[in-house]
Order: structure tokens, then C-alpha cells, then sequence
């Protein structure tokens, strides 16, 4: 990319067709590398998102971030992806993982406790199912989940899509250069030392493996006044429900948060007052999970998780999406 930095562009699936066709083509024209879409159980479809941006750009990378392993067979995957290397000349990347867990349970699916759910086990065999099927073999695979007898694809990608594995599990991390050309560490909300710390699992599987990508979401909100910047990561439902329900203290404590200031912001959550949870989240805590802030801030912030071993950052925009995209552009 001539020395320009590597940078990818990610979203929920919550906007129209149109507008989400309209970011990616102005991510192309601002020199992105790559989109990537989440996958959801109750919101848009992610490979349709996929097949829209790859048909309607030409240099654009499009990747799912992340399909998951429980609500789509490989098989199914295989040939959609096969389908979307082939329109794209090439530019299709594979993310999968095991998402949604809040809503996993919805459709009969319990995540906890892994001991039993195996995520690692079932990625693997996803992995060996799916890479051999884009690989043009005829499979025949019997495991412990996924079971394929005598089928071959035929349509052949060359060359196949890469294969992204997207974890929040050590195991599973470490794992991932056996099973992919790259990890997904994070769906939105890491700091800067959880990410050094998830890149340190990665690393310990490499056993000298080379151009292993190791790509990160970051929840980014820009704007001239970093109030505003900040006012729309405090409105952003996912944000405070990650904070009030999933983020422990500990991991904010390096920042200067402790379980006392998270107090009121859990109490409001409790009752159901999202606007003052979201009010109550210490400043603090805004920087430290997000990438949020001026245009220079959130620059020095990227450069903060380079630093910490993340080879393409993944930036997802909220508040002024179209600003946040020009600003953070490697041509800007």
C-alpha cells in the first residue's frame, strides 16, 4: 500500500444497504484496506452486507467479522464465500468465531460453560471442513459437531478466502495461526493492555509463522469537540451494557476507575435509566475502551494499540460515521 498504514473500516449491521454501500465507497476512495460487518441473530444479514459492498467497489476488501460457528453450517459458509470470492476477483475475507452470547441461549445454544459448549474443538473442525471445501477437495469429515460425507464444491476461489478466527479465549487465541492467516481480538471494547495481552496469546501459537495478521475492532467516535465525541459513545447502548454488565473493574483500574465510581452506572442499568448509565461512565473509561476524541487524539490512540501488536486496526464509527471515516483515512 506505498507506506501507507493499514486500516480497516467495521460496523453492526444496523444500517440500510444503501448507506452502508455509501461508507464503503468512501472508504475506498479515503485508501481503507478492508470492511468488515458483524454477524447477527436479529439484525441485517451480514454476507448479504458482504455481496452489496464487494459488488458495488473494485479494490475494497470485505470481511465478516465474525460468521458464527453455531448459526451457519461450514458447508453453508463455504459456498457463500466461495460465491463472494468469485464476484470480487478475490477480495472476500473469512471471519468466524463464536458470537452473539447474549443471544446464543435465545436459539437453544448455551456458551457457558465452555467446558461443554468446546468452542475451540468446534472451530476446528469448522476450519478443516471449510478450508477443505474452498480448497477444492471432496470431503468426508466426521466430528464431534459437523459431520460432511462426500461433498465437493463445485466452484473453486483461487485463490480461497483467508480465514480470520475471532476470540475473546486465550486458548482459542493461541490457537489461531494453527487454524488461520489471521485473529480477531476484540468485537469493540478492549484497552490498550488487554489488547497487548491478547496479542501475547497469538504470539505464543506463531512458532515463527510469518504475515500472521492480527486485526482489533476499536469503537470510535471523532469529532472537533471532544465532548461531542464523547457524548455519543455514553448514548451507545452497547457501550453501557458492556460496562455495566460484562467489563470487570480490574481491567479499567490501570486508568484510574475503580468498582466505586462503576457503582452508579450499574445501579442505573439495573433500573432500566440507560440515558443516566450512560451519563455516569467516568471519562476515564471512555478513553480507555475507545478510541474516542479529536482527530489527533484518536491518531495518537491508533498508534497506542500498534504499539501494543495489533497489525490492523479495525475502526468502528458511531456519532458522525462520515466524519469519523475521512479523519481517520490513511490518505487524510
Amino acid at each position: 500500500m506505498n507506506g501507507i498504514r493499514r486500516i480497516g473500516l467495521g460496523f453492526n449491521p444496523v444500517y440500510p444497504l444503501d448507506a452502508m454501500v455509501g461508507f464503503a465507497g468512501t472508504a475506498e476512495e479515503q485508501g481503507y484496506e478492508s470492511i468488515w460487518l458483524h454477524e447477527s441473530l436479529y439484525q441485517r444479514d451480514a454476507i448479504s452486507y458482504l455481496s452489496y459492498i464487494l459488488a458495488s467497489t473494485s479494490k475494497l476488501k470485505a470481511g465478516s467479522g465474525c460468521v458464527n460457528t453455531v448459526t451457519r453450517h461450514p458447508t453453508v459458509v463455504a459456498t457463500s464465500f466461495a460465491t463472494l470470492s468469485e464476484a470480487s476477483g478475490g477480495r472476500a475475507i473469512l471471519g468466524l468465531g463464536l458470537g452473539s452470547f447474549p443471544f446464543l441461549p435465545k436459539i437453544g445454544f448455551q456458551v457457558f460453560p465452555t467446558s461443554q459448549s468446546r468452542t475451540l474443538r468446534r472451530i476446528r473442525e469448522y476450519v478443516a471442513i471449510t478450508r477443505s471445501l474452498l480448497s477444492g477437495e471432496v470431503v468426508t469429515y466426521r466430528g464431534e459437531f459437523f459431520s460432511v460425507e462426500g461433498l465437493r464444491l463445485e466452484v473453486k476461489p483461487q485463490p480461497p478466502p483467508p480465514i480470520y478466527i475471532a476470540s475473546l479465549s486465550p486458548k482459542t487465541l493461541t490457537a489461531a495461526p494453527s487454524l488461520g492467516e489471521g485473529a480477531i481480538l476484540s468485537p469493540a471494547l478492549s484497552t490498550a493492555r488487554e489488547t497487548a495481552a491478547k496479542v501475547g496469546w497469538v504470539q505464543k501459537g506463531l512458532g515463527g509463522k510469518a504475515g500472521f495478521d492480527i486485526a482489533s475492532y476499536m469503537l470510535t467516535s471523532v469529532a472537533d469537540n471532544p465532548v461531542d465525541a464523547e457524548k455519543a459513545v455514553r448514548a451507545f447502548y452497547f457501550f453501557i451494557y458492556q460496562v455495566s454488565e460484562v467489563i470487570p473493574a480490574s481491567v479499567l483500574e490501570p486508568y484510574g476507575v475503580n468498582e466505586e465510581q462503576l457503582a452508579p452506572v450499574k445501579e442505573a442499568w439495573k433500573r432500566g435509566n440507560i440515558p443516566e448509565a450512560g451519563s455516569k461512565i467516568p471519562s476515564e473509561a471512555v478513553d480507555a475502551l475507545t478510541v474516542t476524541g479529536t482527530r489527533s487524539h484518536c491518531l495518537e490512540r491508533l498508534e497506542e494499540y500498534r504499539g501494543a501488536g495489533v497489525s490492523l486496526p479495525i475502526v468502528m464509527p458511531i456519532g458522525d460515521v462520515g466524519k469519523a471515516i475521512v479523519s481517520l483515512a490513511p490518505t487524510a
